[in-house]
């Protein structure tokens, strides 16, 4: 019969897993985060720009959107 000191190693190994599991999942959470806001400022400074030049009037017209 098993001793119960013996299956600890495996509870060790599996609660390494999973604290390594979770410290990547936080990671690749915090580079999603990142790449987000990246696109919406990116996003954002596109729509200013076309605003200012005047685009956004052409597109709307050559889309016919409200305007």
């Amino acid at each position: 019969m098993t001793e119960p000191n013996e299956r600890l190693p495996d509870i060790d190994e599996a609660r390494q897993a999973a604290e390594e599991s979770q410290r990547r999942a936080e990671e690749d959470m915090q580079r999603a985060r990142e790449r987000a806001r990246k696109s919406l400022s990116l996003a954002d400074r596109l729509r200013r720009l076309r605003e200012q030049n005047g685009f956004d009037r052409l597109f709307d017209d050559a889309f016919g959107g409200v305007g």
